[in-house]
């Protein structure tokens, strides 16, 4: 079930990352305008980046550039690219770029340590680039293969590219082994009566309870308490006295207060909690399942894939750090 889920995971971003290639792009090959484009010093001017050694073309960043152009304006419409939304007042079309700047960085260092990891594509890996690559090919016409300078060579490595990174992406993360306590995963089923310490005044303002009326609060929450735990039904008894819109929870320790936290988990199923006072109201408890199997098990899973990802992100900062990376400029800020 945890190597399942985890595969689950690993295939959507691998997908997502794969729908970045399927549109319109360049290719490898050098046409007429690729020879008018501008260059810094120490790059041709099709050779848009330098990562570790490895050449990335102006061509194959295209492929990528346009993919998410066309998937975003889908979305959002031409207009988006001039919107500004940062701080810094950068254009949305300045943040696309970045983005595609740390996918292409991404691809490529990752690839780059499938040795270290004796990571290869497989058979069957070749035949699913091979489908993905036809496919591809199959789905646009000569004329935009030529005039985009598209060709099998190109698409192809780009889905080697992207199938290998996700392969090195699952063996570090399958093999991560992360530490963690059981307290931080345990999910338990509570009902629960809820009653609230404020109300809403004539102007519709959310207001405080009086001392006095607070202490009539608890006078009548311990009544419920007592009522509820002589009822046949917890459940049936609290929807018909809470002030909430439901008397059903599964949680972890983190999702609780500190009050409730500490009252709610140190009952056995079957037990009923006294009155705990929290900032918004008062809580009574009913412990339905001190450890819900199955909401504990998703909760373990998803800690297992955080973990893992914060290990493989930790490594991914070291190889760049440690790896040269040279930009064309002047070919970058001309796309």
């Amino acid at each position: 079930m945890r190597m399942k889920n985890r595969c689950r995971r690993c295939l959507a971003m691998l997908l997502a990352i794969v729908m970045a290639v399927l549109a319109f792009g360049c290719s490898k090959s050098g046409n007429e305008d690729e020879k008018k484009l501008p260059s810094s010093e120490g790059f041709s001017n099709d050779v848009l980046m330098r990562i570790g050694g490895t050449d990335v073309s102006y061509a194959e960043a295209n492929i990528y550039l346009r993919s998410m152009r066309e998937e975003v304006e889908a979305l959002y419409g031409s207009e988006i690219w001039d919107l500004r939304f940062t701080r810094d007042n950068r254009t949305y079309a300045e943040l696309m770029k970045e983005r595609l700047l740390e996918k292409i960085i991404y691809i490529k260092l990752v690839c780059h340590m499938a040795d270290q990891f004796d990571v290869k594509v497989s058979a069957d890996d070749v035949l699913k680039v091979s489908e993905y690559t036809q496919q591809y090919l199959s789905g646009i016409t000569e004329a935009t293969a030529k005039k985009y300078g598209i060709t099998e060579e190109l698409v192809r490595s780009i889905y080697n590219d992207n199938v290998l990174a996700e392969k090195i992406y699952q063996t570090i993360t399958l093999n991560a082994n992360p530490t963690y306590s059981e307290l931080e995963v345990l999910r338990a089923k509570f009902y629960y009566i809820f009653l609230s310490k404020y109300y809403e005044d004539s102007e519709g303002n959310r207001t405080a309870f009086s001392e006095e009326d607070r202490q009539a609060l608890w006078t009548k929450a311990e009544g419920y308490r007592k009522a509820a735990a002589e009822a046949k039904d917890f459940y049936d008894y609290a929807k018909g006295v809470t002030a909430a819109s439901t008397v059903e929870m599964t949680v972890g320790r983190a999702d609780l207060p500190a009050n409730s936290r500490k009252e709610a988990f140190a009952l056995h199923t079957g037990e009923i909690s006294a009155v705990v006072e929290e900032e918004d109201g008062l809580y009574i408890f009913y412990c339905v399942d001190e450890k819900d199997k199955a909401a504990t098990q998703e909760a373990e899973e998803a800690k297992i894939a955080e973990l893992s990802h914060a290990y493989f992100e930790s490594l991914y900062e070291k190889w760049k750090a440690n790896v040269k990376i040279e930009v064309n400029e002047a070919l970058w800020d001309a796309m």
